[in-house]
C-alpha cells in the first residue's frame, strides 16, 4: 500500500480503539478521515466592477469564486451577474438540462398537486406554481437582486427566478453539529459548527461553487456569505458579520400539515444572516414568517456560545438545545452539544454520536472535518464548519462530474481538500 494509504488505515486503526475503550460504537460509521492538506492561502483577484469584487480560491478543482458585492440589492444581483457572466450563462442552462432527465427522481417528494403538474406539462409549470404561490410572501428585494444578476449576466429573468425555486420542492439529507462548552473544553474554541450538504451529485452543481460576500448599503443588514453556486442567493449554508451561523436539513418524519403559500425557507434563513445578530432574534424571525414546508435549521450564535437545532414546519417552530433535544438509544445527549446525521430522524446509525462521544471535550474544527464528518460520510455536496472563536470557515465542495459522465467517479465534499476562509478578511474588503 501507498504510504498515505496506510497512515489513514492507522488513524482509523486509533479511533477505533479509542471508541471501543471508551465504550461508543463506531461500527456503523464506513468512511475513513480525510487528511488532506487545509488550504490557508488568500484569495486572488480576478476582476472589479461598480458594485463588485471578483476572487478565486484555485488551490482546488473546480476554484472557488469570492464574489464582494456592495450597494442595493439591485446593484449587488447586477455586480455578480457581470464578474460571474460566464459561469452563470453555462450554470443556469445545466440546471434545466439537469431538472428535466432527473424529475421523475424527484417526483415523490412533490405535494400531488403539483405531481400532477409536473405530469401533465413539466417541470417549468411546477416552477411557475411555486413562485405564484411564494410571491405575495417573498420581500420585494429578492426579486430585484435577480434581476440585477439577469441584466448582468444576459440569462432571462425568468430562468433566474425558476432556478431559485428549485430548493422549495426538493429536500436534502444532511447533518448538523453545534459544540461548545464541555464538549469543547480542550480546546481554545468557543463554538464549532457542521453543516453538512448531502444531495445529489450527478448534476452541474458542484462544479460552479461559490462563495458569496454580502457588503448590503447602510441600514440593509450587516455583511454576511453564502456558499452555494455561481448565480444562487438563496441560503443554504452561511455565515455572518455578527457570528450567526445556519445550516438546514430536510424533515422526513414530519407528519403535520404542509403549505406551498409562504416564504421559501432559504429566503428566511438568508434573512437571519442578514439581519439577525443572535439566535433569539433568528427564532423570532423563524416563528413569525408565513412557513412553507419541513425541515430542521441549525442556528450557532457567538454572542452566547451555543447552538440550536429547530423543527421547522407549518405548523409551528420547536426549539432544542443540549438539554431539551429528543434522546434515544442510537442519539446520546451530551452537555453543550446537538447534532442529527443525515438519515432520517430518528436515526438507528450510532456513528455521528459515537464519534462525538469518542472526542467529547476535544471537539474542534479539525476533528469535525477530518474524521467525524468523512467517517459518517456525510456532506456529498458540500462542508462548511464554522470556527466562531477565530472566525474561520471551512468549506469543501465535492468534484465534478467527469467529461465521461460516469457520476460514480464523483469525489464527494468530506473525501475532498478543504479551504479555509478568513470571514474577518472578507467582511472587511472594502469596494
Amino acid at each position: 500500500r501507498r504510504s498515505s494509504d496506510l497512515g489513514a488505515l492507522l488513524l482509523l486503526a486509533v479511533a477505533a480503539f479509542a471508541a471501543v475503550c471508551n465504550g461508543q460504537d463506531t461500527s456503523n460509521c464506513k468512511g475513513y478521515p480525510n487528511m488532506q492538506a487545509i488550504s490557508v492561502d488568500d484569495p486572488v483577484f480576478v476582476n472589479q466592477t461598480t458594485n463588485g469584487m471578483l476572487f478565486v480560491q484555485n488551490s482546488v478543482e473546480p476554484p472557488l469564486y469570492i464574489t464582494h458585492v456592495y450597494g442595493t440589492p439591485y446593484e449587488m444581483g447586477y455586480a455578480q451577474g457581470v464578474l460571474l457572466k460566464e459561469q452563470i450563462n453555462q450554470f443556469i442552462p445545466d440546471v434545466f438540462e439537469y431538472m428535466y432527465t432527473e424529475v421523475e427522481d424527484y417526483l415523490g417528494f412533490l405535494p400531488y398537486y403539483l405531481q400532477e403538474v409536473v405530469a401533465e406539462v413539466g417541470v417549468d409549470a411546477a416552477l411557475d406554481i411555486t413562485y405564484e404561490l411564494t410571491k405575495p410572501y417573498t420581500p420585494d428585494y429578492y426579486y430585484e437582486e435577480m434581476q440585477g444578476i439577469a441584466d448582468g449576466s444576459g440569462v432571462p429573468f425568468k430562468q433566474i427566478l425558476q432556478v431559485h425555486m428549485l430548493p422549495e420542492m426538493i429536500k436534502a439529507h444532511c447533518s448538523i453539529i453545534g459544540a461548545w462548552g464541555p464538549a469543547i473544553s480542550g480546546t481554545s474554541g468557543s463554538l464549532y459548527q457542521l453543516r453538512a450538504l448531502d444531495w445529489s451529485t450527478n448534476g452541474p452543481f458542484q462544479a460552479f461553487p461559490a462563495l458569496t460576500v454580502y457588503h448590503p448599503e447602510e441600514g440593509n443588514g450587516h455583511d454576511f456569505a453564502i456558499l452555494g453556486w455561481t448565480g444562487f442567493i438563496g441560503a443554504l449554508t452561511g455565515y455572518s458579520s455578527a457570528s450567526v451561523g445556519i445550516c438546514e436539513k430536510v424533515w422526513l418524519s414530519y407528519n403535520g400539515t404542509y403549505s406551498r403559500e409562504g416564504i421559501p425557507w432559504m429566503f428566511v434563513l438568508r434573512d437571519i444572516l442578514q439581519y439577525d445578530a443572535d439566535i433569539d432574534s433568528a427564532i423570532n424571525r423563524l416563528n413569525k414568517a408565513e412557513r412553507t414546508c419541513s425541515i430542521f435549521v441549525g442556528l450557532g450564535d457567538n454572542s452566547i456560545n451555543q447552538a440550536r437545532i429547530l423543527e421547522y414546519s407549518h405548523d409551528f417552530v420547536n426549539v432544542g438545545d443540549d438539554k431539551n433535544f429528543p434522546e434515544w438509544d442510537t442519539h446520546p445527549s451530551m452537555d453543550g452539544v446537538v447534532y442529527l446525521d443525515k438519515h432520517s430522524q430518528p436515526s438507528s446509525d450510532t456513528c455521528m454520536g459515537g464519534l462525538l462521544e469518542t472526542y467529547y471535550g476535544d471537539i474542534d474544527a479539525l476533528k469535525i472535518l477530518q474524521y467525524v464528518a468523512p467517517r459518517q460520510e456525510t456532506g456529498d455536496m458540500h462542508v462548511a464548519v464554522y470556527d466562531y472563536a477565530e472566525n474561520y470557515m471551512y468549506v469543501s465542495n465535492a468534484s465534478p462530474v467527469p467529461p465521461n459522465g460516469n457520476a460514480t467517479q464523483v469525489v464527494p465534499a468530506y473525501n475532498r481538500p478543504y479551504i479555509r476562509l478568513d470571514m474577518n478578511q472578507l467582511f472587511g474588503t472594502n469596494l
